[in-house]
């Protein structure tokens, strides 16, 4: 339930974001959905009478998933809904799975197995058919947004990897409360420069409402039921509920959005969901020979 419950308002964020970034600039949208995350949590924690103080030890471990799993992400994931459609960028960020596998191959020195490594090369190939495909049809005419969307898979694998050995000891409500501390800040000078740069910002009873709800639903209630479905059935399990996430982008963003489904976004969003599925397919147990065991023989 938590998990599905993250996988649809993440889907919902995609789209929320791509209807909302003309209004208020990409770096400005980043800090307000941390931000409004922060509050939302903080008012939680007075209403529950919980905790949220953590060791000192694991803040900057905390400091940095909000680097990675906050900060970065919105800033490539905002960026690349400035070009390219909700629909591909949903796609695009699906394998993540795949890249934990690679990640825990090299860094962590897990076995990745034949078949595990077939579907990590039919994943890519399928986000490098997609991005290629899409590229002239994206928002602009650019693929730059697909590789921004790709690289957020690359970002979310690091805060898995690191997640895995810091989240388990920590609450979900005090770690989600820091790492989104830790991104909002990180976001805040951007986002300063951003507007005294002079990129537009305009208020609106939309552009407010839908900042509100990516920043309250989409990311404080979000990274709350995602941390605490990821405690609690662990990181492969929990991946399997993404792909809930595409199907929601797709409901919402067609109508809303007004996007297509092209037949080059279907194969290659097949292709990915495939070779995700081939990672995360448990493995088999070694099947016994069904043999009855030979008495040994008397001398």
């Amino acid at each position: 339930m938590y998990l599905m419950l993250t996988a649809v308002l993440w889907g919902a964020s995609f789209v929320g974001t791509r209807f909302v970034i003309d209004a208020v600039p990409p770096l400005t949208l980043g800090f307000a959905r941390a931000f409004l995350g922060v509050l939302l949590l903080l008012a939680i924690t007075r209403f529950s009478g919980q905790s949220l103080s953590v060791p000192g030890a694991t803040w900057r471990w905390l400091a940095l998933l909000g680097l990675l799993g906050i900060a970065y992400f919105y800033i490539a994931i905002n960026l690349a809904l400035q070009w390219t459609t909700a629909t591909t960028a949903s796609l695009l960020t699906l394998p993540y799975p795949v890249m934990t596998a690679l990640g825990a191959r090299f860094f962590l020195g897990e076995s990745i197995g034949p078949r595990r490594a077939a579907g990590i090369a039919i994943a890519l190939v399928g986000a490098l058919t997609l991005t290629l495909a899409t590229a002239q049809d994206s928002v602009g005419g650019s693929w730059l947004g697909n590789l921004l969307a790709f690289s957020t898979t690359v970002a979310w694998t690091a805060y898995t990897l690191v997640g895995r050995e810091v989240l388990p000891s920590l609450s979900p409500l005090a770690a989600t409360a820091h790492l989104l501390l830790a991104g909002s800040m990180a976001l805040l000078p951007l986002a300063a420069l951003e507007l005294a740069s002079g990129a537009p910002l305009r208020f609106t009873s939309e552009s407010v409402a839908v900042t509100a709800f990516l920043g309250l639903a989409c990311t404080g209630i979000a990274y709350l039921t995602w941390n605490r479905g990821l405690a609690l059935l662990g990181a492969t399990r929990a991946s399997v509920y993404l792909y809930v996430q595409p199907l929601a982008v797709i409901l919402l963003a067609v109508p809303l959005l007004g996007e297509q489904l092209t037949v080059p976004i279907v194969v290659g969003g097949l292709v990915i969901v495939l070779g995700t599925w081939l990672v995360l397919r448990p493995e088999r147990p070694p099947r016994e020979s069904g043999l009855p065991i030979q008495p040994e023989k008397q001398a």
